[in-house]
């Protein structure tokens, strides 16, 4: 049954939503007048994330638990945003999965998990997506890392997979502009977690220095909170902006390894050396 929406109401899906980053996104698209379906694996999980919302803004918080690797079940997800609401205008792909391990240890399946949950569950939603967002004329947000635009040590695949995030993101923006859908993508540092530090102890082997274990594999940035992440992420789907990185000046040294790699191998390896990150 489709609910009665105003008609400038506007409606967001957001995956990953259950922890993190993908609670503050909804939090912050809420507040801010959409109403939002909340995506995770976990129905529990989400209910219990939902309650933790202001109770002002639950009311526009729908969850739908599904595995967003799994096609089907993003189909079925997007069949209910129609019959309920009867219009999508943003789609935040939040979803993923980090690493921690060297590449010439990288076990092909472990790639592929990545894969799954970085690239692939992008692919699946904004594909069963498109069809509403182009009523809309509504926006993708895929949120992406910094190892989306910069390889770094001791984090395995998920920079090959981040990387792969960024080139289906500028491809389906080019498609999609004469459709009317925007596509984008969101590339923050470190995010600031009670779990950071600890996270990937489990990973670490003889190979791997103690500082695999930090925010971003020893990466020398400043942790960001998840709600100033969130807030940028409303504002590049508010003005429709293509690519935002966090923290903001870091693009011009990613500009700079781009165009002179020497001197970007050189950064990176500055910004991630043991002494730097003590």
């Amino acid at each position: 049954m489709t609910d009665q929406l105003e008609s400038e109401t506007l409606v967001a899906v957001v995956t990953g939503a259950s922890a993190g980053l993908g609670l503050a996104i909804v939090s912050r698209f809420a507040r801010s007048g959409y109403y939002v379906v909340m995506v995770g694996r976990g129905r529990s999980r989400l209910e219990t994330a939902r309650e933790s919302l202001e109770d002002k803004i639950q009311s526009s918080v729908l969850i739908h638990a599904c595995d967003v690797t799994t096609s089907s079940d993003v189909e079925e997800l997007f069949r209910e945003v129609e019959a309920r609401y009867g219009r999508l205008d943003v789609l935040v792909n939040c979803v993923g999965e980090s690493d921690r391990g060297l590449l010439q240890n990288l076990n092909p399946e472990r790639m592929r998990q990545l894969f799954e949950v970085n690239v692939f569950s992008a692919l699946h939603c904004t594909q069963a997506a498109l069809p509403l967002l182009e009523q809309t004329g509504g926006v993708v947000l895929n949120v992406g890392s910094l190892a989306s635009k910069v390889g770094a040590r001791f984090i395995g695949g998920y920079a090959v997979a981040k990387h792969a995030l960024a080139g289906l993101t500028q491809q389906f923006r080019l498609e999609l502009l004469s459709r009317g859908v925007h596509v984008c993508l969101l590339s923050p540092g470190p995010i600031k977690r009670e779990d950071a530090g600890s996270r990937y102890s489990s990973h670490l082997t003889s190979e791997l220095p103690e500082q695999a274990r930090r925010p971003g594999g020893g990466t020398r940035v400043k942790g960001l909170s998840p709600d100033q992440i969130a807030s940028v992420a409303l504002t590049m789907v508010q003005k429709r902006q293509p690519d935002r990185v966090l923290p903001s000046y870091l693009r011009l040294l990613i500009s700079i390894g781009h165009f002179w790699p020497r001197l970007g191998d050189w950064l990176l390896l500055k910004f991630t050396s043991e002494a730097a990150s003590k």
